[in-house]
């Protein structure tokens, strides 16, 4: 997972453009298309073997699904359409005031004054308020306005993997038929069981599955390893020892979720206004605003 961030990382740096339009689309492809295809390999192929498609839990299957899917696709969606740059502020808060000024900084790029924790993005040709990475699947800057939606995207990439990898060891554990069709059932006998291995169209396939299902949980895996000390201690993914805006797993959770903060993680249309606009951000030291 490193190796691929600095690897997309260091080829961004050179082309940006070619980048965007090659990444992009692959990206966010490819998380519509596994989203598509592990929903119908699960609730099509593996469900049906575990519970009884006109039982209560077997609808109630479909509608974890479904909730799952559609904040998935909702948060992905919403975190793209949703502007955290500094051109998103009024007018007005885009110039900082005559007492606040010191505390701002010069953007080479934009060639202009920008709030602290702001940062220019070479892939958005723009600055982003309290800028936390360039995310290829969703193919935008992650900042202060939309990282309430990415980080529930991320929850519920984690989630629906997860679940798809527990209806594996459902199926293992409930249906002996089927049990014999895994590689693990053979590894876990090897010295109980004689003969050769005996692998049919299903083996193949159901093993293909639970293979692609731990690298796609992965993944997700990993950027929640990544999001839950930026949530918990108030940082970014490229300042990550920066501890100076840390104030409380409360507090920050409300300054990144908004007024609603849980309930955030029902979906992405719920209002829940943030508490600032991303140009003040307040330390740990008593009477010290950075603006």
């Amino acid at each position: 997972m490193c190796f691929i961030m600095v690897g997309c990382k260091y080829i961004a740096d050179i082309y940006p453009v070619q980048f965007v339009k090659t990444a992009h689309p692959l990206s966010v492809g490819l998380v519509i298309v596994g989203t598509a295809f592990f929903l119908s390999v699960e609730m099509f192929l593996i469900v049906p073997m575990i519970f009884d498609t006109g039982g209560v839990l077997y609808k109630l299957a479909w509608l974890v699904a479904i909730f799952i899917v559609y904040n998935l696709l909702g948060n992905m969606l919403a975190c793209y359409r949703t502007d955290s740059s500094v051109a998103s502020l009024p007018r007005d808060r885009q110039i900082p005031d005559p007492e606040e000024e010191h505390l701002w900084h010069h953007c080479d790029y934009c060639q202009m004054l920008v709030p602290p924790r702001s940062w220019h993005c070479r892939l958005c040709n723009c600055c982003i308020l309290r800028r936390d990475h360039h995310c290829i699947f969703t193919a935008t800057c992650i900042g202060h306005n939309n990282y309430r939606y990415f980080f529930w995207f991320t929850v519920y990439l984690t989630i629906g993997t997860l679940l798809a990898l527990a209806t594996h060891a459902l199926l293992f554990i409930v249906n002996e038929e089927m049990r014999r069709h895994y590689m693990l059932y053979y590894i876990t006998h090897a010295f109980i069981l004689s003969g050769p291995i005996k692998f049919d169209l299903m083996s193949v396939w159901i093993n293909l599955i639970l293979v692609f299902n731990i690298y796609a949980f992965t993944f997700p895996l990993v950027m929640m390893a990544y999001q839950i000390p930026t949530l918990y201690l108030n940082t970014t993914f490229y300042t990550p020892r920066d501890f100076r805006y840390n104030k409380g797993l409360r507090e920050n959770f409300k300054i990144f979720m908004g007024s609603r903060g849980i309930w955030t993680f029902i979906s992405p249309t719920i209002k829940s206004s943030l508490i600032h606009d991303g140009t003040q951000w307040e330390t740990k030291q008593p009477n010290v605003t950075i603006c």
